[in-house]
């Protein structure tokens, strides 16, 4: 693992099915417990292990997609130890930036648990020093643009995430899918920094695939190297209730599925952030848990049995 003074704790319980050594291991699990710039209700500190539990509830054989998890090397290397503080917000995204940096430099899948989305600023660092040679962009699920310059005086609150990265990495780094919420300030900044976002009336009105196709002609999505981070809260609150800010009128959990099955060639890395256990403590984490686990099933069907990707 990185060198330095970062340090990882072994997890209560593994990620389910996760029984390989990280020499072996084609993907890794590891979870960011943090959620110190949270602004309505906090909870996704306690995000990974709730994940990590729910996994427990599913079976290992993802009978749509014939893939069977047990077969495979995965590996949970367990949280990053971190002061949950403001303060220990810097040293936070740099030790996220330096186990994400390790895992894709040993050429692993890495899959992160939030924490809220300010922990995916470090992540798409190390993604994008990896990738934005060859093309890299992230695609967001969020409810929220999270595109303000700063909140409460915090320049990398979790409602600014999508901004930094657009400033660091250029206006055709990033796409946003299902967002329904910003201040009008926000709104403006997007529309004049060119930030390619569409919202959940237009995913609902003109469909997934649709949506895909059209980021596809203006950007060749297809062809690039993609960073997938899930705001739970882009989902419906019926579908994920245990998040801080949830907002209605938000994507199905069939909508995000359809997106990973079209973008499954491509995705080289993934986070799943702000499920709050607090709030509500097994329906949310079970989501969370499962788009993981069919985000690894996807990716092996492409090795192991692409023609049965016809069928989904």
């Amino acid at each position: 693992m990185p060198d330095g003074d970062l340090d990882l704790t072994e997890p209560v319980r593994r990620f389910a099915d996760c029984n390989s050594d990280l020499r072996s291991s084609k993907y890794v699990v590891f979870g960011v417990p943090y959620d110190a710039t949270a602004s309505h209700r906090p909870g996704a500190s306690g995000g990974p292990r709730a994940i990590r539990e729910e996994t427990y509830n599913f079976e290992t054989f993802l009978m749509d997609l014939d893939v069977e998890l047990d077969d495979l090397a995965l590996i949970d290397i367990g949280d990053i130890v971190l002061n949950n503080t403001e303060d220990g917000q810097q040293k936070m995204i740099a030790d996220t930036r330096a186990v994400t940096s390790f895992i894709l430099k040993e050429g692993k899948f890495p899959l992160m648990m939030g924490g809220e989305h300010s922990v995916t600023e470090g992540a798409v660092d190390a993604f994008m020093e990896m990738y934005h040679n060859k093309g890299g962009i992230v695609v967001i699920v969020d409810a929220h643009l999270d595109f303000r310059n700063e909140y409460l005086g915090n320049p990398h609150s979790h409602a600014c995430i999508v901004r930094r990265i657009l400033e660091r990495w250029g206006p055709d780094s990033v796409v946003l899918m299902g967002a329904r919420s910003g201040c009008k300030s926000e709104v403006l900044a997007a529309e004049k920094l060119e930030l390619n976002y569409v919202t959940t009336k237009q995913v609902h009105q003109e469909g997934v695939h649709t949506v895909v196709e059209a980021w596809d002609g203006a950007l060749s999505l297809k062809d690039r190297p993609i960073y997938l981070s899930i705001d739970i809260d882009g989902l419906d609150p019926s579908y994920a209730p245990g998040t801080g800010t949830p907002e209605p009128w938000g994507l199905s959990s069939g909508e995000v599925l359809l997106l990973l099955e079209e973008l499954r060639s491509n995705i080289l890395a993934m986070d799943v952030v702000e499920v709050s256990p607090n709030i509500e403590r097994y329906i949310t984490p079970g989501l969370a848990g499962k788009l993981m686990r069919q985000m690894i099933g996807l990716k092996e069907m492409i090795v192991q049995n692409p023609t049965w990707l016809e069928k989904i």
